[in-house]
């Protein structure tokens, strides 16, 4: 026999404690059903949101101090035939437009992700 099993029928089995521990004896309270509340957000969750909403702001204009940059110095290499700086602009142009697309898509693909695990 188990040791749980033994408890269990060891305490139902007496007279005092049997009733009263398992909601069997005369003086019994009701059984209630465990409470279900709803979700709520933590406590400092708008302060969450608030940082998360700066760091969104300034990688948003990250992004485009990244493209004008980029326009600057390609223009700058063209102006004064200096093959370097045209084609960092040029790259600096093109990472600001892949940057921005995944900018604007990152919270879709999150979302995405975060849904398809939960």
């Amino acid at each position: 026999m188990s040791l749980p099993t033994l408890l269990i029928d060891t305490l139902l089995g007496h007279p005092l404690l049997g009733g009263t521990l398992f909601g069997q004896g005369p003086g019994s309270a009701p059984v209630q059903a465990i409470p279900n509340p709803p979700p709520q957000a933590p406590p400092g969750a708008g302060a969450i949101q608030n940082v998360v909403s700066y760091v969104r702001w300034v990688a948003g204009i990250a992004v485009l101090g990244l493209f004008f940059g980029g326009i600057v110095a390609a223009t700058a290499g063209r102006m004064w035939d200096h093959h370097g700086s045209g084609r960092l602009g040029a790259r600096m142009i093109v990472g600001s437009l892949a940057l921005a697309v995944l900018f604007g898509l990152g919270y879709t693909l999150i979302s995405q992700f975060a849904g398809a695990t939960a």
